[in-house]
């Protein structure tokens, strides 16, 4: 019993496949911007986030001293400066006096100082209640409640993998197969029959020492990859017109690339010259014509003008 197609001019894709590593498109180091005492810590690793969610809580009583601190001393400089004004220049008006006189008053008042280190304890405060920059899943935490901030070099890491991108080489004879917006097919090693569609959106121009191009794509991410993940990376490139079989429909006999056709109720060997293959299917340059019936299965133990019968 065999099973056969009727051959018909079709599409060939070539293909180039390569191995690549996919990457979040956003991705936020969150850092400690101020030294203290972490109060609370609201996260965990792999918890997802939205943008401005309250991450970590620092100690803050130094810096709302800090604040009170500064803004009396802005009052006083504010104080000093209009004295200033009046004692020079007896007004209180600086619409009346020239920019350099201001400045210079500004300056002896201390008040130009007192607004910088006002900005700066507010700046301080404010960062004592760390937010999420972005949406995503929280990585590399390794900080730990009630430790001295300075211990660590960041808080965080946030990754949003909703879109991603994978970076992948190709040599540089394959340069002309690709153009960029070309599609591709992204499949994880941790599972091979999860298939991910993308599309080239970089082709590095210059060929490494290694006589490698690196090509980026964009993905949307089905929930499956995580940042860092290897991958297979497929590219698909269509050529119509061609003789396409089944990979399964050609056989070696004598050393040679042959597929069975069935005449009638004979299994007839061509022998065949193989164009190009992808990992399913062969273009065929000669031995086959279009209307043929190519024995797809059942095949492997046929010899020449065997009585076969269809399935």
């Amino acid at each position: 019993l065999v099973k056969t197609v009727k051959l018909e001019p079709s599409v060939f894709y070539h293909e180039l496949i390569s191995n690549g590593k996919v990457h979040a498109s956003q991705k936020a180091v969150v850092p400690f911007k101020v030294n203290g005492i972490i109060k609370e810590l609201l996260i965990r690793n792999g918890q997802k986030v939205e943008a401005g969610d309250l991450l970590a809580v620092i100690e803050d009583f130094e810096y709302q001293s800090q604040l009170e601190t500064a803004k009396q001393t802005f009052a006083k400089a504010e104080i000093n400066f209009k004295d200033e004004l009046y004692s020079k220049y007896v007004t209180y008006d600086t619409s009346e006096l020239s920019h350099e006189k201001v400045k210079t008053t500004r300056t002896r008042s201390g008040l130009d100082d007192a607004i910088t280190a006002l900005k700066l304890s507010e700046y301080k405060l404010s960062n004592t209640r760390i937010h999420a920059p972005i949406r995503g899943v929280v990585a590399n935490l390794e900080a730990l409640q009630w430790n001295p901030s300075q211990d660590y070099k960041n808080l965080c890491t946030i990754i949003n993998d909703q879109d991603m991108e994978v970076e992948f080489p190709v040599i540089e004879s394959e340069f002309s197969f690709l153009n960029k917006g070309m599609p591709v097919g992204i499949i994880p090693f941790i599972n091979d029959s999860t298939f991910i569609s993308g599309r080239i959106t970089q082709i590095n121009p210059q060929v490494d020492e290694t006589g490698m191009i690196k090509i980026k794509a964009e993905l949307r991410n089905n929930g499956l990859l995580i940042d860092g993940m290897n991958v297979k990376v497929v590219i698909r490139k269509p050529v119509s017109g061609r003789l396409v079989v089944p990979k399964e429909a050609l056989v070696i006999r004598q050393g040679k690339d042959v597929i069975f056709v069935r005449q009638d109720t004979l299994a007839i060997w061509k022998y065949v010259t193989v164009e190009a293959e992808n990992s399913t299917s062969v273009s065929i340059k000669e031995g086959l014509e279009p209307g043929d019936l190519v024995i797809v299965s059942g095949n492997v133990n046929l010899a020449h003008e065997t009585v076969v019968k269809e399935e």
